[in-house]
Order: structure tokens, then sequence, then C-alpha cells
């Protein structure tokens, strides 16, 4: 049911999301190579954000996948639902998401907040953290997050970025993440 659920919000924001396209609208591809420092283990991650900013909100949807590599070992896939608010130079968001595994699912909630600011000839810095738990007691998924992030605007419409951030609870990870975004 919770997972009935997860989905209806998301197809909410994704039509949201897709209707006010020409208002605001992005699309961002993400990857990340991933390393869990307690067990050694690396991860490739792969992410689609589709959002949109409407009155100083910024809405979106991101449906992403986590493999050991293409094509081998446990697929990890996740489905968030996402809002985050602008003051000046400093944000907060929230999330409700979905974590499915060959084995379970269950239902998270995340917050974050951070400082973007400009840097120079187009380039921007963002650091921030985030804090993520399952809603149901007993899923090892409480963790806490710090990044650092630098983007370069290419063009009006285009940029890229890359982040690296460090977990740290029942995921012990550091992870580096490239992403292109394309405004609408």
């Amino acid at each position: 049911m919770k997972f009935t659920k997860t989905i209806a919000a998301a197809l909410f924001v994704a039509v949201t999301a897709t209707s006010a396209m020409a208002a605001g609208g992005y699309a961002s591809l993400e990857y990340s190579d991933e390393s869990n420092r307690k067990t050694g283990a690396e991860n490739i991650k792969e992410g689609l954000v589709i959002g949109s900013k409407m009155d100083g909100i910024d809405y979106s949807i991101k449906m992403e996948n986590s493999q050991t590599e293409i094509g081998s070992g446990s697929i990890t896939q996740a489905l968030e639902i996402r809002a985050k608010k602008n003051f000046g130079a400093v944000y907060f968001g929230a999330r409700l998401g979905e974590r499915m595994t060959s084995s379970t699912h269950f239902s998270y909630y995340a917050i974050d907040s951070g400082v973007k600011f400009p840097l120079v000839a187009g380039f921007t810095a963002d650091v921030g953290a985030r804090y993520r738990n399952a809603f149901e007691s007993g899923k090892l998924y409480e963790t806490t997050r710090g990044h650092v992030a630098v983007g370069y605007s290419l063009t009006k419409q285009d940029a890229v970025a890359v982040r690296w951030s460090r977990s740290h609870g029942d995921e012990e990870k550091d992870a580096v993440r490239l992403q292109y975004s394309r405004s609408f």
C-alpha cells in the first residue's frame, strides 16, 4: 500500500512538472561512483531527475538505479518526490521515497539543507548536508551525508556539476557524482 501511495504521489509530481516545463522546468542525468568504506564494495548509480521551479519552490521527482557494475550484481532502485525552497543562498528541502531491492522495499524520508553560491565565470559552489531514515523501524537506512559540489553553466540552459559526498550511519559511503542538467 505504501508503494502505491508513493507511485501515485510521484505521478502527480511528474504530471505537474511536465505541464510546467515552459515555466522553469528542467531534467538532469546523474552518474555516481560509490565506495563503501566498511566493505570496500564499489557501486555505480544512475539517476534521472525531472522537475519544475514554481513560486520559489523546486518540485522534482528522482528515479535512480544502483548496481555493483552494469549487468552484474544486485540492483537497488529508488523513487523520490522532492521539494526544495531557496532563501537567498541557503536552501532547505524535503523528500519522500521508496527503496526497492529484489528482497524488500520500504518508504523513507529525507531532509536536506545547504548553501549554494556563485564563484567566478559561470562556476557555482554547493555545500550541504542530508539526513535520511526509513519510516519503518528495523530498516537499516538512517544516514547523514555531507557534500561539496562545483557546477559550471555551459549555456543559459545547460549546466554540468561534480559532487563529492561522504555518508555516515547505516551506509558508510564516499561518492563522486557527475551531473548534466538541461533547463527548458
